[in-house]
């Protein structure tokens, strides 16, 4: 670019913080993103990995073929190091060198992005793309903090940048793992019939991101907050307040009207993709009146270590899993 945005606007530049939400497909993040994304200092790039992990799927199918076993992404090193270059740049408002896997994502047109978004739309010539990649730059350096939800990588990797960025904050998001797979077959056309090897692979990722995030809590224990869809659908103000004062923002009345219309207030959107929940409570539990036993019991069986790391019970009878007075889950001193 022809100019040097951070030097135009350095004061604020100096006072920039970042956060990065980690978590996995259909867990409660969109509305969590709906949320902060409502304050006026947060600049929101929502899944900026989504157009690079496109580019890995012939690397993964290849090894499942050779090795009939799943190879997830974070796995890939050169996947790492190019999902966090890009994270970096989106975390400081450097766009002049996002790849085109960053700026022709279409979760671009949510958020703080929508308006770089069109404008790459409809200017597709290189004079074009750097105009409004300079102009997306100004927006997210006229922001004082940056705010990325992502579930295409590792809580390790966000620990390399934590290191990196003292003022970032992560929220590692996690829900109940049947809660998870029953929603994924519904919204998803990727998800495998074979539920032991969903079980498996799902539980394997989430095992290593917990032993992560355990490792950050020690060495970060301020910047890390560990918490469970389900505890913020059933006391969505009080957990919704406490998120914020965690992030250092301001829970304003406005927003806990937000809070308040998107989880309670009875007005229920019908597509599976809307944050809009009648009552989010109910919402977070509707899976146990439509998984299959023989599904929630395979669970059971391959995620027993993760269950107790974050708080989760398994059942033994189909009757306790359809009866939604017994609770599935306990505390967990870490979790929020």
């Amino acid at each position: 670019m022809g100019y040097d945005m951070k030097q135009i606007v350095s004061p604020l530049f100096t006072k920039r913080r970042q956060i990065i939400l980690v978590t996995y497909g259909r867990s409660g993040s969109s509305l969590t993103t709906d949320i902060i994304a409502q304050n006026p200092d947060v600049f929101t790039y929502y899944e900026p990995l989504h157009n690079l992990a496109k580019t890995f799927t012939n690397q993964q199918d290849e090894y499942r073929k050779l090795r009939d076993k799943y190879l997830h992404l974070t796995k890939i090193p050169e996947y790492n190091a190019k999902a966090v270059d890009i994270l970096e740049q989106l975390l400081t408002c450097d766009y002049d060198r996002l790849p085109e896997e960053a700026t022709q994502n279409h979760h671009m047109s949510w958020y703080s992005t929508v308006d770089m978004y069109k404008c790459l739309k409809t200017n597709t010539d290189e004079a074009g793309k750097e105009k409004c990649l300079s102009e997306g730059e100004a927006s997210c350096l006229g922001k004082k903090i940056q705010f990325i939800k992502v579930i295409r990588l590792s809580v390790q990797s966000v620990g390399d940048l934590m290191k990196k960025y003292p003022c970032m904050k992560l929220i590692y998001l996690v829900r109940d793992p049947r809660g998870s797979y029953l929603s994924k077959q519904r919204a998803f056309n990727i998800i495998s019939s074979n539920t032991t090897y969903e079980a498996e692979r799902y539980c394997r990722r989430v095992s290593e991101d917990i032993e992560a995030a355990m490792q950050l809590k020690t060495t970060y224990p301020s910047r890390l907050y560990l918490t469970r869809y389900e505890n913020l659908a059933e006391q969505p103000s009080s957990a919704y307040q406490k998120l914020y004062s965690f992030l250092g923002l301001n829970f304003t009345k406005q927003i806990q009207e937000f809070v308040y219309n998107h989880t309670q207030a009875g007005k229920m959107d019908t597509n599976i993709y809307s944050t809009s929940k009648g009552n989010s409570s109910e919402v977070s539990y509707a899976w146990r009146q439509k998984i299959k036993f023989e599904d929630a019991s395979i669970f059971d069986t391959q995620c027993r270590e993760v269950y107790y790391r974050l708080g989760y019970l398994p059942v033994n009878r189909e009757k306790d899993l359809r009866q939604l007075k017994k609770s599935l889950k306990f505390d967990k001193s870490y979790l929020s």
